[in-house]
């Protein structure tokens, strides 16, 4: 029998998807005695994040869970070498545990797997990040019976995914409004007076510049003019040899050129807020980045014919170059430039993002109503 005060929020597909759907769970422990809020995740860092977020907004009655990983979920990712071969099993722990709770929220569409494995209550995606890509995972939304999105691009798609307006919830950015009570640490990256770079490659292969990454970073190391930040997106991690970590963690310089491939600040938004200028390829952390419109550049590392492709839609707010020979005259058009990319920017960051202040109190408004109709 299902408890109709307890909201369950699953966390397992990275720590970089809690800080889009944690904060709410918080706002409603902490201002709704009403509800029981229960987080479950299934891993050590993810349990730390949720734990900080809840510590940041005073939610002290915020339940966390870390369950056990069941020992067919370390088998699958053993045969597999991808971590994400676990989510099966671990759903199947996530549908016993949250047996008694009226509704499962998540910020991941694998968990639309819970409806196979018998879940007939409530089925909530929050989505995360606000990108431009539209991943084949998007027909996973049919499961659900509520998806908030950030603003209106990812409403619209949800549409033209075939969804049904009355599913469909506009929230704003959560992450975004998070960086009002818990903003990124404010001392400086380097020591010097340069402007910065982030370079931040997303983890699919088949559009990320990843394969000449090693060749963009060598392109820093030979020049004095700028800072950079390499922060691939932190998926790219699972797939990773420990001898290609190695080739980059060596890459560093001391206070010219930070290679960080896995630490929180991937995804807290402490580089893309701290950074001048954004280079990477498909990463909705453009659009974070972009929440002070700052000079962009985009590599095409596959020579793709981007411009009527809906999903670079991004690359228009930047420059757009071809690889490691031409990425620092791009950077220099995109400085000498940017003034002409300002309005182009707010505009591209309202229709992603919507409006994030309040995006807090806001979703968890939604979600109450969702649970409670």
């Amino acid at each position: 029998m299902a408890n109709t005060h307890e909201i369950c929020f699953v966390f397992i597909g990275g720590t970089h998807q809690i800080y889009h759907l944690a904060p709410i769970a918080a706002q409603i422990a902490r201002s709704s005695s009403r509800f029981t809020v229960r987080c479950i995740c299934a891993d050590e860092e993810a349990e730390k994040a949720l734990r900080e977020i809840a510590g940041q907004m005073q939610a002290k009655t915020m339940e966390i869970a870390r369950i056990g990983i069941p020992w067919i979920a370390r088998l699958a990712v053993r045969a597999t070498g991808r971590p994400s071969a676990a989510k099966g099993p671990i759903l199947a722990s996530i549908r016993w545990h949250a047996r008694r709770s009226c509704a499962i929220v998540t910020p991941e569409r694998t968990s639309a797997a819970l409806r196979k494995m018998g879940w007939r209550r409530p089925l909530i995606h929050f989505r995360h990040g606000a990108g431009d890509r539209a991943p084949a995972s998007e027909k996973r939304l049919r499961a659900f019976d509520l998806i908030v999105v950030p603003g209106e691009k990812d409403f619209q798609r949800a549409l033209e995914q075939g969804i049904d307006r009355s599913r469909l919830r506009v929230g704003g950015y959560v992450k975004l409004d998070y960086l009002r009570i818990a903003p990124p640490a404010k001392e400086s990256l380097f020591g010097n007076s340069l402007p910065t770079v982030v370079y931040n490659p997303h983890f699919d292969a088949r559009i990320s510049s990843l394969d000449i990454a090693l060749d963009v970073i060598e392109r820093f190391r030979q020049q004095d003019r700028y800072n950079l930040v390499f922060a691939p997106h932190i998926r790219s991690m699972e797939t990773m040899s420990q001898a290609d970590r190695q080739r980059f963690l060596s890459q560093a310089v001391a206070n010219r050129i930070i290679i960080d491939l896995g630490s929180p600040s991937l995804f807290n938004m402490r580089y893309t807020q701290a950074a001048d200028i954004y280079l990477g390829d498909v990463s909705s952390q453009l659009y974070e980045f972009l929440s002070r419109p700052r000079p962009a550049v985009f590599l095409n590392s596959h020579g793709i014919h981007w411009e009527p492709d809906l999903r670079y839609a991004g690359w228009h707010l930047g420059e757009v170059t071809d690889g490691p020979g031409t990425v620092l005259a791009a950077i220099d058009r995109a400085v000498a430039n940017h003034h002409n990319k300002i309005e182009a920017q707010v505009s591209a960051l309202k229709f992603a993002f919507g409006n994030f202040d309040g995006a807090i109190e806001r979703s968890a408004d939604i979600l109450i109503k969702a649970v409670t109709a």
